[in-house]
């Protein structure tokens, strides 16, 4: 027979931690699953977190690409509407009577015009010519008012040229069927 060796004194505490037992093991077992799901729950948490910072940012980032879209927008339409009102512009120009406007020039044959230039916008044809004497001028403007081109005639400036002559500038404003549909009617200088 074999001695047996039994120690009735324990000598550990009365807090046993040992593996074989049932409630250590579970006992360890929850404390590992309550760090995972913790570890997975605060991984989730920065996850989502940094998913709304994205979002944010992009949201701002979009909000600002239609800001911009819509001051292009608007920059964009304000040269298309310059552009349409020039094109409309240069259409009634071309459709102006100047063969009339240039034939009631050219019916006064006694000036020497040097320069023409027609004022749509405002509805004036500025001009400046030279004449032989002050009797000639003043008879040249009388028939130019005579016209039905003209609503009125501005004498600007006069002043006697050096090779003989009176060179003139004066301001043609042209009647109603002559100008452009949306030209104000101007007063007098």
């Amino acid at each position: 027979m074999k001695p047996m060796m039994i120690d009735f004194a324990d000598q550990r505490g009365a807090w046993r931690w040992d593996w074989r037992m049932r409630g250590t093991q579970l006992g360890v077992a929850f404390a590992l699953l309550a760090m995972v799901l913790g570890g997975l729950a605060f991984g989730r948490g920065v996850r989502v977190q940094h998913e709304l910072q994205e979002a944010r940012a992009a949201q701002a980032v979009r909000l600002a690409a239609s800001d911009q879209r819509e001051r292009a927008g608007r920059s964009r339409s304000q040269p298309l509407a310059e552009e349409a009102q020039l094109l409309r512009q240069a259409m009634l120009q071309r459709a102006q009577p100047w063969e009339e406007i240039f034939g009631a020039f050219e019916r006064v044959p006694q000036a020497r015009l040097h320069s023409f230039e027609p004022d749509l916008a405002r509805g004036v044809v500025k001009v400046q010519a030279n004449m032989d004497d002050v009797a000639g001028l003043q008879e040249y403007l009388r028939s130019l008012k005579s016209s039905p081109v003209f609503a009125r005639l501005s004498l600007m400036r006069h002043e006697a040229a050096a090779e003989g002559g009176i060179n003139f500038h004066y301001e043609a404003q042209l009647s109603a069927p002559y100008r452009l549909p949306d030209t104000p009617i101007r007063s007098a200088p």
